[in-house]
């Protein structure tokens, strides 16, 4: 079965309107490229010593949306609503298509996607490898270990667990979460850090996400592991959507975000709590230290990995 890759191309200066145009006849979310930062992007990540020159060589100028529409939904019909509305604001655009295997679009990631031990309590295990896993670890180590599997399916939710900075704020979890925890997850994803959490014997976790596709994507989660009655779920902003005090503050997002969030995060921290950040590539974590310091804060404790930072902060 093929989907029809329909892609617009527009400067890079009118890709916030033309993104608004095409996400208003589809639900599944928007592919992007566009080159315009990309010398600034890889400055984010420190010397890169070998970059495909294919990269090098992309349009800096203008940017390709790509929209996907299934077999079911009508292409043509996609394309004249789309290019009604970009001619109604002035926008320039091109338009062309492909086939996209609907396997290739939904699937085929996931058989790089195996069972991987987490630190040394937790045993990540995606859904569609649960019913083999479960015959290969009865009465193997991770089982004799007593590591708790969490099953996952992160969907179109940032979260598979295949990141290191999700597997670094894994690992610190298991050294701050008790019975008693009071645990929220900024930026919640696919829900796992607080799943995670939950499994590691936390009393109750909140994650919040200003992305409605990934509060319910942790909905479905939580419910895969059984956790979902201590799983409260808030889709909204951090600032304005989230109160009381939590001993442990999750976020594993990326710097600068962290940085806008802390006088907030901080605000929502019990006495005594400890806030878990990660996405930090490891050249700003100074700048993460200093924003801790105007708000209180400071960096108790850091594991890096591959170039990224996790950070326990205290007051």
């Amino acid at each position: 079965m093929d989907w029809t890759d329909l892609i617009i191309t527009v400067s890079t200066a009118d890709v916030p309107a033309a993104e608004a145009i095409a996400g208003m006849c589809i639900s599944r979310g928007l592919y992007i490229e566009d080159y315009s930062t990309l010398e600034e992007d890889l400055k984010l990540f420190g010397p890169v010593e070998v970059i495909d020159e294919e990269l090098l060589k992309k349009d800096r100028t203008r940017a390709r949306i790509h929209v996907y529409v299934s077999p079911e939904e009508n292409p043509a019909e996609f394309q004249t609503f789309i290019a009604e509305r970009m001619k109604a604001e002035g926008i320039p655009f091109e338009f062309d298509s492909g086939g996209v295997s609907e396997e290739d679009w939904a699937n085929n990631w996931k058989q790089y996607f195996k069972p991987a031990n987490i630190g040394k309590k937790i045993r990540l295990v995606p859904t569609w490898e649960a019913e083999r896993d479960k015959g290969t670890q009865e009465g193997a180590a991770a089982d004799s270990e007593g590591r708790k599997r969490l099953l996952i399916d992160p969907g179109m939710a940032f979260g598979s667990g295949q990141h290191e900075t999700t597997k670094l704020c894994m690992e610190l979890l298991e050294d701050y979460i008790t019975n008693d925890t009071a645990m929220l997850d900024v930026g919640t994803g696919s829900g796992i850090l607080g799943i995670a959490g939950l499994l590691l014997g936390a009393g109750s976790v909140t994650g919040v996400d200003i992305d409605e596709l990934s509060v319910k994507v942790a909905g479905e989660n939580a419910e895969l592991n059984g956790v979902r009655e201590k799983f409260t779920l808030v889709h909204g902003d951090l600032a304005t959507d989230v109160n009381g005090t939590f001993s442990v503050i999750c976020a594993n997002i990326v710097a600068d975000i962290i940085i806008r969030l802390l006088p907030d995060t901080g605000r929502l921290l019990a006495p005594g709590g400890v806030i878990i950040v990660s996405g930090i590539i490891d050249q700003r974590l100074p700048d993460v230290e200093a924003e801790c310091a105007r708000c209180g804060l400071r960096v108790a404790r850091f594991l890096t990995d591959r170039g990224w930072c996790a950070a326990v902060l205290t007051r």
